[in-house]
């Protein structure tokens, strides 16, 4: 395999040229600031011209197609989980919840640790089952109003929530729910816990580097005068002056709608009522969109309870709107990357990292790879998987099956976070941060780090700890 894609035609070595080309003029219109819907447009365009034969049908109109499909059944697949993600996010900061539930932990725990506080509830939350897709929209509000009373500047936000939505909770830590920690067990035979040992080790790499990376900046933040940019933050999320003695919410009331959220998400995602199951709902997503209206209804009730509900109407018809362009952002994004998935360069790279060969490296290196093209980490591993000869070559070599399920579900959480990842965009537009301000900080903490992570894991795993 590997001296077949060696002896590729000249053609094929355009191919991937341009492959590489698209990418690159993607993530320098990104972070050029230029509109989503230009900056993937050129860049799928350069991939057409570039891979003439997209498709197998020789015809760039069918490359941009592919563009078009992918965003639109992007779009309406996730169109509720934006919906209500806004809304109920808008809800909790615009009735003062997000904030209430701030000062508690401020108070309990002080304005120091707001850092591991966002990191700590993002974890918590992906771990018990929110999805990682969702998740930034339930702690943007509250992750705003800590960083606003500790004074940190909000460009550290994104990737505060990133470490936690998409790193060792998302890929590491055993018996995680998440995708990218249940797809390697319908290939390889394994379970959500396989490897405990690995996964904890992963984790603790994970979290322990992310976490003394942010600290340090954002200490070397304050020491060059950098403050929170209230005039940054998004509309919905703004302070408003001159309540600074206002009475906010019992965080008691405050906490229930998130214990709502996890609960009926992981409630409806596990369990069948007769023959019906929410889980095999909508693309998968009717349990938490499910448990998303039920809690913005208790927000809703709550509201007009206290007598609140004309501010309740204008908070729901604001969110009803607000969704749109980041939704239609990360559709792009996705879009583009169905374009890639169709280029002829990409079936040859997939090929040449197919044909390395069947040990734990070749096997991080082949998934990390397609996760990084691709930016998302559970295409890559769905590919990867999705190659019968190569699920052959590993499970009939010598690895541990356990320990590959751990070695590449990590490795899947590496470049899967480039800038043209539409989880990370959508994570910058709740937090209303760019890739100039922020992405830095999230490339360290979700590329370079879960790197680390995973060539330890390669190593102990090489060496016979496969536990």
């Amino acid at each position: 395999m590997v001296g077949t894609v060696l002896a590729a035609s000249g053609w094929d070595v355009v191919n991937i040229i341009g492959l590489a080309l698209a990418l690159g003029v993607l993530i320098v219109l990104i972070f050029k600031k230029v509109p989503t819907v230009f900056a993937v447009s050129i860049a799928a365009l350069v991939a057409a011209v570039t891979n003439w034969n997209v498709g197998g049908e020789g015809n760039i109109w069918r490359a941009l197609s592919f563009f078009a499909q992918g965003t639109g059944n992007t779009f309406f697949q996730f169109l509720f989980v934006f919906l209500l993600s806004t809304i109920y996010g808008e809800l909790m900061a615009g009735l003062k919840m997000a904030q209430s539930i701030a000062n508690f932990f401020i108070k309990i725990l002080g304005k120091k640790a707001s850092a591991i506080i966002i990191v700590v509830t993002t974890a918590l939350l992906v771990y018990g089952g929110v999805s990682a897709m969702v998740v930034a929209f339930t702690v943007a509000p509250i992750g705003i109003a800590l960083l606003r009373e500790s004074n940190i500047s909000k460009k550290f936000l994104p990737a505060l929530i990133a470490l936690g939505q998409s790193t060792f909770a998302l890929t590491a830590l055993p018996g995680s729910p998440q995708v990218n920690n249940i797809i390697p067990s319908a290939y390889l035979g394994t379970s959500s816990t396989a490897a405990p040992v690995l996964g904890i080790i992963a984790s603790a790499l994970m979290l322990g580097l992310g976490l003394a990376y942010l600290l340090w900046q954002i200490a070397r933040s304050k020491k060059k005068g950098e403050a929170f940019e209230e005039d940054l933050v998004p509309e919905q999320y703004k302070k408003e002056e001159g309540k600074s003695g206002e009475k906010f919410p019992n965080v008691i009331l405050c906490f229930l709608p998130m214990v709502l959220l996890i609960g009926l998400f992981i409630l409806f995602e596990n369990v069948s009522f007769g023959d019906y199951s929410f889980s095999k709902q909508y693309n998968g997503l009717a349990s938490v969109c499910t448990a998303m209206a039920v809690s913005i209804l208790f927000i809703v009730v709550y509201g007009l309870a206290t007598k609140r509900g004309k501010e309740v109407l204008t908070i729901v018809k604001k969110g009803s709107v607000d969704w749109i362009v980041p939704l239609l952002n990360f559709a792009m994004i996705v879009g583009f990357g169905t374009v890639i998935q169709n280029l002829n360069g990409f079936k040859v790279l997939t090929n040449w990292v197919i044909g390395l060969g069947s040990n734990y490296l070749t096997a991080a290196v082949t998934v990390c790879l397609l996760a990084g093209v691709t930016g998302s980490a559970s295409g890559g591993l769905k590919i990867a998987l999705n190659s019968e000869d190569l699920v052959a070559s590993w499970t009939s070599s010598s690895m541990d099956m356990g320990a590959l399920h751990r070695v590449i579900s990590v490795a899947s959480g590496g470049l899967d976070s480039l800038p043209h990842c539409g989880g990370i965009l959508a994570d910058l537009q709740v937090c209303g941060e760019t890739h100039a301000r922020s992405y830095i900080h999230i490339f360290v903490v979700t590329v370079v780090i879960p790197i680390i992570a995973t060539a330890v894991l390669v190593l102990l795993a090489s060496l016979g700890v496969t536990l």
